[in-house]
């Protein structure tokens, strides 16, 4: 998925969706900035997402993974 700057996107933040808008992209990674606030994050390019559904679908896919931590 491609974006360019000023797309805006959603990313999952504390398992919740957030809409971000994008402000760079460097090595596989997009720099986002919250809508609203100042500061940007760095996320990969497979955790940016075009619509708040995709991202719900991404979120639900995390949530089925298990660490290895949880079989000790």
């Amino acid at each position: 998925m491609k974006f360019g700057i000023g797309d805006t996107c959603y990313i999952i933040e504390n398992d919740e969706v957030k809409r971000a808008r994008v402000s760079a992209k460097k090595d596989g990674q997009y720099f986002v900035q919250f809508v609203g606030s100042c500061g940007a994050l760095a996320v990969p390019e497979d955790k940016v997402y075009r619509t708040p559904e995709e991202a719900e679908d991404g979120k639900q896919k995390t949530a089925n993974r298990h660490s290895p931590v949880q079989y000790l």
